[in-house]
């Protein structure tokens, strides 16, 4: 299954297969993270800051108009 084919079924599945996924999304998270060197010499970035691009991938900082344009369609598309 493709990653578009997982964005589309995730909002089908059940709350408890959604939890189940989340789990596991985590589980796989965490153990990435935990394999980066942490020794005082290596340069690392938060995981806030791996994950920006994620969602920003321009890294370009919203305006506020920006963002309250993005809520209200995620309201509008939610509530339709």
């Amino acid at each position: 299954m493709t990653l578009q084919e997982m964005l589309i079924e995730i909002p089908r599945l059940t709350t408890r297969e959604q939890l189940l996924l989340l789990d596991t999304l985590s589980r796989a998270l965490n153990a990435e993270f935990s394999k980066i060197d942490v020794s005082p010499n290596t340069i690392h970035e938060s995981a806030v800051d791996r994950l920006y691009g994620a969602f920003n991938p321009t890294h370009q900082e919203l305006s506020n108009e920006e963002v309250d344009r993005i809520r209200f369609e995620a309201m509008m598309e939610k509530h339709s």
